[in-house]
């Protein structure tokens, strides 16, 4: 009967024949079924094969996926920090430092010429509070002056961002105080109107 080599699977291989003609292995004493037995055994073989290499292959992308995850998530903290510096930068390099006296004035002289002037930046302007509260959606607010209480214009400051600390600070603030308050312009309503203000001093 036919026979099957069981090194390569090479078959069938003749009964008389004592190595198998593709790797030379004995076959003397291999018993096989019939004719064309060693064909699904080498296939098999590959198939197996073919199984352990995707695995290998799935794990290796998967173990490169969590490599460069991982390593995102050791940067994002470094990443995080350049980004506020740079955003830091960016809002220096935009501040013009002015009084409120002085602001107010430019805006009773030259509304238009005031507005354009100061688009875009960030204002840090020492004033005198008015009052203090909360406005819509329950933001903190400041009203300046320029130290004269009769004055129509005055700068409203919204503090957006404020923290627990912050708030404290500004429930505490007294009329006629003066403070330091650095804020983004957002134009003029009734009153010239600050955004994303904090207390510099």
């Amino acid at each position: 009967m036919a026979k099957t080599c069981p090194s390569c699977g090479h078959g069938p291989i003749g009964p008389f024949t004592d190595n198998c003609p593709m790797c030379a292995e004995p076959v003397r004493n291999v018993r096989s079924d019939g004719a064309g037995f060693g064909r699904p055994a080498g296939l098999f073989r590959w198939v197996i094969i073919g199984v352990t290499v995707a695995v290998l292959g799935v794990a290796g992308c998967c173990g490169l996926g969590m490599w460069r995850m991982g390593s995102a998530l050791k940067d994002a903290p470094a990443e995080m920090e350049r980004l506020r510096m740079q955003a830091e930068a960016d809002r220096r390099a935009r501040t013009v430092v002015v009084a409120a006296a002085d602001l107010l004035n430019e805006f009773q002289t030259d509304p238009a010429a005031a507005h354009e002037k100061y688009t875009g930046k960030c204002l840090e302007i020492s004033g005198v509070v008015e009052r203090s509260g909360r406005g819509r959606y329950d933001r903190p607010f400041v009203i300046l002056s320029g130290g004269d209480e009769t004055a129509k214009l005055k700068v409203e400051c919204f503090f957006d961002s404020a923290d627990e600390k912050d708030e404290v600070r500004i429930k505490r603030l007294g009329k006629g105080q003066p403070i330091t308050v650095r804020g983004e312009y957002n134009g003029q309503v009734s009153n010239v109107q600050l955004v994303e203000c904090v207390l510099v001093k």
